[in-house]
């Protein structure tokens, strides 16, 4: 968060404060979403960087893996749609988590160019380039590096709208879904059209998902080439037409992003009525195996989702399907056991049976030692049970191991509220 300050009161201020502002530039935090990153691309001939967001399991989940979505001007939207996303998916539970890789542009004259694609006359573009160096250098970075799966999504907004655009028609299966927000299609008095339609009229069918947006813009060519699209494929079964006309330009990037995320990922969530409709917990495991499949990813169960399952088996005494979920999640949802037995050993402890939740734990941290949550399950445990030195022990490691995953903030909150409430009943003895 910045603050602005009034340019006549602002040096008074700081000759007044300037020992208390020092003191407090010395304890700030510094906030930074995602990791900024660099390689050298022989195909561009020169450094290239790029921001790169991880969900908020990723550091404490070894297991599994995650779609990867890059966005074009990454500099400038990067932070909107990694909070978007992660709002989506950890908070919500709509979609699944995902990697974001937001590609820097290195100044508005060279972004436009590497937007605008070769064959527009007078324009000297270099898409096809900048094409290769996505596919060749940026993407197999991502892999190696990261825990990436093979399920890919392009974001770009103008002229990172023609990008993608262009994209889609020159390398379809490049990405499983483009998504070009208020493209401005216009360049070389609308050369892409003509590319559109002699691509598009030799295809029995479309290789990727293609979702565009207009706001209300006006001459942007976005309803030319929907119309295209329409001429060749009007059943419109793999793109999306989507018309903001209350949203401008700039505004119209949020609610694109959102409505073709959740029209990508449409059977993610298992609603409430759909839960209670299932005759087994069986059904749970096929549903997100099948997505698993569907989108070349390995998947865990939404938290939230797989909380609440587990409390109403949990207290329905269906102990079946809880066994169920047990085997099932370890053979073919690897990346959810964690959450499994976290679950469990909270329903154990809120119920009281402080021994099977602390063997749980135990077991936990056993198989990961980054399961901060394990650790501090046993402190509360501990506190419950008089131990207080054992309780802090658990609670500062728990901190302590949250801090090097990266957990958000709010869950950090959680952590230090419960070693107040242990420091409190020790200084009360």
């Amino acid at each position: 968060m910045s603050f602005k300050m009034n340019n006549i009161v602002l040096p008074f201020f700081l000759f007044l404060n300037f020992a208390n502002l020092a003191y407090s530039q010395e304890n700030d935090i510094k906030f930074q979403i995602g990791e900024r990153k660099s390689i050298t691309s022989t195909i561009l001939q020169e450094e290239r960087e790029f921001q790169v967001y991880l969900p908020p399991s990723y550091f404490f989940n070894t297991k599994g893996n995650f779609p990867v979505v890059y966005v074009m001007d990454g500099d400038y939207n990067f932070h909107y749609d990694t909070g978007l996303i992660e709002l989506l998916s950890s908070v919500s539970g709509k979609i699944p988590e995902m990697i974001v890789v937001g590609i820097s542009d290195k100044g508005k004259t060279k972004y436009r160019k590497n937007c605008t694609p070769d064959y527009i006359p007078k324009r000297e573009g270099n898409a096809s380039n900048f094409m290769l160096f996505i596919e060749n250098e940026l993407k197999p970075y991502i892999h190696k590096n990261f825990r990436a799966s093979d399920y890919k999504i392009l974001i770009g907004h103008s002229i990172g709208g023609l990008f993608v655009a262009n994209y889609f028609l020159q390398n379809p299966t490049a990405f499983d879904s483009y998504i070009a927000i208020d493209p401005a299609l216009w360049p070389g008095n609308y050369e892409i059209m003509n590319q559109a339609d002699t691509i598009l009229k030799d295809k029995k069918k479309l290789d990727s998902n293609l979702f565009i947006s207009l706001a209300d813009t006006k001459q942007m060519g976005v309803r030319q080439f929907v119309g295209i699209l329409d001429k060749y494929f009007p059943n419109g079964d793999r793109w999306n037409f989507m018309h903001f006309e209350n949203e401008n330009h700039n505004s119209v990037g949020l609610m694109t992003i959102k409505e073709s995320l959740e029209s990508i990922f449409e059977n993610w969530e298992i609603t409430r009525s759909d839960f209670y409709s299932f005759k087994s917990a069986q059904q749970i495991i096929d549903h997100y195996s099948q997505l698993s499949n569907d989108f070349s990813s390995s998947f865990t169960i939404p938290s939230y989702f797989l909380g609440n399952a587990i409390y109403y088996y949990y207290n329905h005494k269906k102990e079946d399907d809880l066994a169920i979920l047990e085997s099932e999640i370890k053979s073919k949802l690897p990346g959810s056991i964690d959450e499994f037995y976290l679950q469990m050993a909270l329903n154990h402890f809120e119920n009281e049976q402080y021994d099977k939740a602390l063997e749980i734990y135990t077991n936990r941290i056993t198989d990961n030692p980054l399961s901060f949550s394990s650790y501090e399950g046993k402190s509360k445990i501990y506190l419950k049970q008089g131990q207080l030195e054992k309780a802090l022990e658990m609670s500062k490691t728990s901190i302590k191991i949250a801090k090097k995953c990266h957990v958000r903030q709010w869950m950090m909150n959680e952590l230090y509220s419960n070693l107040d409430t242990i420091k409190s009943k020790i200084e009360k003895q």
